[in-house]
């Protein structure tokens, strides 16, 4: 994760404006009032408009954590915000 992290950012920076939410899973007792370590990431959690699943797909298909088999297990299901 961390060799591909800089990768990883630069990939996503073009679709800021359609990343709703977003960020890394941390192992418990991790400390996240400060910068974290990347090593204590143990996944990802992202919130992407796309107007089709298909857009989505290729989003994750493309960035180089997946083109580098970094996910064990990827789950891309529809999201009906309700909050806030």
């Amino acid at each position: 994760r961390a060799r591909l992290q800089a990768d990883h950012n630069r990939y996503q920076e073009p679709y800021l404006p359609r990343i709703v939410y977003g960020g890394g899973l941390v192992a418990d007792g991790t400390d996240t009032s400060d910068s974290v370590d990347i090593r204590n990431v143990v996944g990802n959690v992202l919130i992407i408009e796309a107007n089709e699943r298909a857009e989505a797909e290729a989003f994750h298909r493309n960035d180089p954590y997946t083109r580098n088999d970094l996910f064990e297990t990827v789950v891309i299901e529809p999201f009906w915000q309700r909050v806030p």
